[in-house]
């Protein structure tokens, strides 16, 4: 059985919601009554949904990866920006995963013993 991980993608297509809450928080640091809380986000599963399935799903599907791990795209996190804590909110509300485990438990199985044959069969060194 082979299993093909992208493990670089970029979330290009996040809701709108997601990049209407950034730009009240960069707002919020001239103006700290604007700033937005986390939960001020609201983004529905359905909404998430469409943004990857007609998007990264589907190229995965083309291509034939069986799994992507993508962060938001390098540019939108902009860490420049704001202090520790506009950043640090900022990160966690877009690293955010409510499968956390499932992510741990791919991550243990990437870097296990068993992986190793084919790191090296993609030219890669094991750790």
């Amino acid at each position: 059985m082979s299993l093909i991980i992208d493990c670089h993608g970029h979330f290009t297509t996040a809701p709108k919601a997601l990049e209407d809450w950034r730009n009240k928080q960069i707002a919020g640091i001239q103006d700290p009554s604007a700033m937005p809380k986390p939960s001020d986000l609201k983004i529905s599963d359905d909404d998430l949904r469409e943004a990857i399935e007609t998007n990264q799903l589907k190229l995965m599907k083309e291509r034939g990866s069986d799994l992507t791990l993508f962060s938001p795209r390098a540019s939108f996190m902009a860490h420049h920006i704001g202090d520790f804590q506009v950043s640090s909110t900022w990160a966690a509300i877009c690293q955010g995963s409510p499968r956390a485990d499932d992510v741990r438990a791919l991550l243990a199985f990437m870097a296990s013993p068993e992986t190793a044959s084919a790191k090296r069969e993609q030219g890669m060194q094991p750790l």
